[in-house]
């Protein structure tokens, strides 16, 4: 076979090499990494929530002026008469709210009763979590102390050991050192018996004994180192007696304390084995608490649709609670008949006792103003302007305004909503109610024509728990905010269910949930990067959780699904 030269190897080597590197480098160009985000807090703070709405609308020349209370009813008051002159504001007449007031009262007690609905199953919730994380914490706190056991039980069986070897080579050299008494008092006997023996040899023969030397009366220097002797074989005899004595007792002494300490070990062994079998077993009741919680929380979350778009059943019961709350405190609002703009009275329709409807028209080239009241010679400027659906089902007659104009980017100006249209107008699919407005005072260079953008003020909390509106994801009825907390030094983003009462423009009131204080995460955008450093794309992303649980539940300003 012809072999290929290196060189032509080589290049074919760069080449698959050069192939490999531009794959890489087109891929990571196409599928860039996302940029790390950081996580953005706010604080939960108390202050004042506004909401408004506004749109952009004309600046007209008004004609004579239909006024009608926003709720039908009995004329209670009739501040004026045909021919009075009125100012704007100027209440002109009122009608019997008894009816009404009860209503409020009605309302505003199936609203506290639907909040504390509401209230009640996020504080079931929240206790269900707080269940779920003690059972996790005792069961974490269980383990230590389990693994502190183990630790003391092997230290007990390793000093038991201990001892017991200590002892069993105690034993040995003890052992020996009785033998060496034994052994030594051994000698001492055999020297005895040899010094005796020999002396006795002596002086036997002359008649020289032990008997003998017991029974003379007289000192006899052969008998008294012949006892002396004898004594000393005696006491070595005693000595040797002893000697075997003791060494039995010692060992049998020495037996019996290794039999105590192997009775201490196997004892050791045993309580060991027993204490980790019984330590094993008292985690099953810590694991069914967690089991039993997590199954508590988890049947709280599907009865209160958390993570679902579908309001429960206590949240639907606590908006229409709301609306009808709102609507009983309009209808007191609107029994109450104002003059949008100064003028005079041209006609009362109604006497005090009678009814008054809730019909008006204004006057237009062709057709005259009708309504309860009706005022003429009306001079002050006016703004038109549509709103959407939404916006206009927020304002009605006799809130406040206040106007800015494209041409006069330095005026603004304040008024009231006159009226809202009942009916609709619809242009390129999109449908839209217009709004009329008084202006008050002269504004200086303000001319019919002139665009005009305004702003009605639909809401006014006072010293209300506050977040920032982009903080709070609202899906289904249901509203989040995440919390952020610091556990082991690192951030932890922790979903929260709220209760949001006044929307605002820039910030929500949170009548639940949420202390002053505490910190919540706003959205987070992810962004990928080019390797030529140019941003190729945005994604919206949810809030980042730097760590453990609670992970952050992304959204919008308002988050609604």
């Amino acid at each position: 076979m012809r072999k290929v030269p290196t060189r032509v190897l080589v290049i074919n080597l760069v080449l698959v090499l050069a192939i490999a590197g531009g794959g890489f480098w087109g891929y990571s160009t196409l599928h860039p990494k996302a940029a790390p985000v950081a996580l953005q807090t706010v604080s939960v703070s108390r202050g004042d929530v506004q909401a408004t709405v506004s749109a952009s609308g004309k600046v007209i020349s008004p004609g004579d002026i239909g006024l009608a209370p926003l709720v039908a009813g009995t004329l209670k008051t009739l501040n004026v008469k045909v021919g009075d002159h009125v100012r704007a504001g100027e209440t002109l007449a009122t009608l019997d709210t008894t009816a009404l007031q009860t209503a409020v009262t009605q309302a505003l007690s199936s609203l506290i009763t639907a909040k504390a609905s509401v209230a009640s199953a996020a504080s079931q919730l929240n206790q269900a979590q707080l269940s779920v994380d003690t059972a996790n914490q005792n069961f974490g706190t269980q383990q230590d102390t389990i693994t502190q056991n183990i630790a003391t039980y092997q230290a007990t069986v390793d000093a038991a050991k201990k001892a017991l070897d200590d002892a069993t080579a105690n034993q040995v050299f003890s052992a020996k050192n009785y033998q060496q008494s034994i052994d030594a008092a051994k000698v001492s006997l055999a020297g005895a018996q040899l010094n005796f023996d020999n002396y006795l040899g002596l002086y036997g023969p002359a008649g020289i004994t032990v008997p003998w030397c017991s029974t003379i009366q007289t000192i006899n220097p052969q008998c008294t180192q012949l006892m002396s002797y004898n004594t000393a074989l005696i006491n070595a005899k005693a000595a040797l007696d002893s000697a075997i004595q003791n060494q039995s007792a010692s060992l049998l002494k020495d037996q019996q304390s290794l039999q105590t300490l192997q009775t201490t070990y196997n004892t050791a062994l045993s309580n060991q084995k027993i204490n980790l079998a019984k330590d094993a077993n008292s985690l099953t009741p810590f694991r069914t608490a967690i089991t039993t919680a997590q199954a508590t929380l988890d049947n709280l979350k599907v009865t209160q649709n958390i993570g679902s778009t579908e309001p429960t059943l206590a949240q639907l019961q606590q908006q229409i609670a709301q609306a009808n709350y709102d609507q009983a405190l309009k209808n007191v609002a609107g029994a109450v008949v104002k003059a949008p703009v100064s003028g005079d009275v041209a006609s009362i329709s109604t006497a005090i006792g009678g009814s008054v409807g809730t019909a008006f028209t204004q006057a237009t080239n062709t057709t005259s103003a009708t309504g309860f009241i009706v005022l003429t010679n009306t001079t002050a400027l006016r703004v038109s302007a549509s709103f959407s659906e939404a916006d206009a089902a927020k304002i009605m007659a006799g809130q406040d305004a206040s106007f800015t104009f494209d041409a006069l980017p330095n005026v603004t100006a304040t008024g009231k909503v006159l009226q809202v249209d009942l009916l609709p107008t619809s242009s390129g699919g999109v449908t839209s109610y217009g709004a009329t407005f008084s202006v008050d005072g002269n504004v200086p260079g303000l001319k019919v024509g002139m665009t005009s953008t305004a702003t009605v003020s639909t809401g006014f909390a006072t010293g209300v728990i506050q977040v920032a509106a982009q903080a709070v994801t609202t899906r289904g009825g249901t509203s989040f905010v995440n919390v952020v907390s610091t556990k082991a030094g690192v951030q932890v983003s922790t979903p929260t269910p709220v209760i949001v009462g006044l929307k605002g423009d820039s910030s929500d009131e949170i009548q639940s949930g949420l202390k002053e204080g505490q910190k919540v995460a706003l959205p987070s955008v992810t962004r990928t990067t080019s390797s030529n450093g140019f941003a190729v794309g945005g994604v919206p992303g949810g809030v980042s959780a730097l760590a453990g649980a609670g992970g952050g539940i992304g959204g919008g300003a308002r988050g609604n699904g």
